[in-house]
């Protein structure tokens, strides 16, 4: 990492921590409402959530299962083009200039197609985790979204996300376990 991005970094998660104290320390009327116009902010941890919805040990497995079969194609593609590396290790001093430019080609050729389908099956599967997931990730986010309304809420941070930067934070602020127990008494996927 480079010095001043790492520095960014550090300002970027100073200036978070400074509106999350700043804000959360406007006073309240004990419903999570902010007094005299200023804003309430709370948090959650989405993995935590995502995990106990149900629907997920179910998405989960499947997800596993596929991602088994993508590993194992990729495997045996790296299987096939090692043992074509082996032979042409073992023919090459016999091979002529020619045959050697030949055999080389199609080790790059083959070595390309394994990289090129090594890309599909990792596209294949985030779009896969994308279909298991979406439904279950749109259910924690309704009842979010519906807990954030119903205690006028203006920010609900993800502390599971590198991205919000918050290094500390009040547990009475987590939502976390009623996020919880509202997405599991929704029921089934």
């Amino acid at each position: 990492m480079r010095p001043e991005s790492k520095m960014a970094r550090w300002a970027m998660a100073a200036v978070v921590l400074l509106a999350v104290v700043g804000i959360a320390a406007i006073p309240t009327d004990g419903n999570d409402r902010t007094v005299q116009g200023g804003v309430s902010v709370a948090y959650v941890n989405a993995d935590i959530i995502l995990r106990q919805t149900p629907g997920f040990a179910a998405a989960d497995s499947t997800l596993r299962s596929d991602l088994q079969v993508y590993e194992g194609e990729i495997t045996q593609l790296r299987q096939e083009l090692d043992s074509a590396v082996a032979a042409y290790d073992q023919q090459e001093i016999l091979l002529s200039p020619a045959a050697k430019e030949e055999k080389i080609a199609e080790l790059q050729t083959m070595q390309q197609r394994g990289q090129t389908r090594q890309q599909e099956l990792q596209t294949r599967a985030v779009q896969r985790e994308q279909e298991l997931l979406a439904p279950l990730q749109l259910r924690i986010q309704t009842v979010i979204d519906g807990i954030r309304a119903e205690r006028n809420i203006a920010i609900i941070f993800d502390v599971a996300s590198p991205e919000t930067n918050i290094i500390s934070a009040d547990p009475t602020l987590n939502l976390t376990p009623l996020v919880v127990e509202r997405v599991q008494s929704t029921g089934g996927p």
